[in-house]
């Protein structure tokens, strides 16, 4: 569960296991096109991704946490799954 309404949780799963599971106020993602941000209780989606970061930012924090190659991204009751390099 979040920590804060503007928080949500998310994980991020690759090859090799869980890449990040936790939780964050903002989640960047490349689609095929551009760069989609995912905020606190998205509208619900399932989205194929494109090359290139996927970024969190807590506060004025932002961190990288893999550059991907391609995947997916499911948002839903205010979590979100990133499924990287399938």
């Amino acid at each position: 569960m979040a920590q804060s309404d503007r928080s949500f949780t998310v994980s991020v799963l690759g090859e090799k296991g869980i890449t990040y599971y936790g939780e964050c106020t903002a989640l960047f993602v490349p689609s095929e096109k551009d760069i989609v941000v995912v905020l606190a209780y998205h509208t619900p989606m399932i989205m194929k991704l494109g090359k290139g970061n996927v970024s969190i930012r807590n506060g004025k924090t932002k961190q990288q946490l893999a550059e991907i190659k391609s995947g997916l991204i499911y948002v839903g009751n205010n979590e979100v799954t990133v499924l990287i390099n399938l």
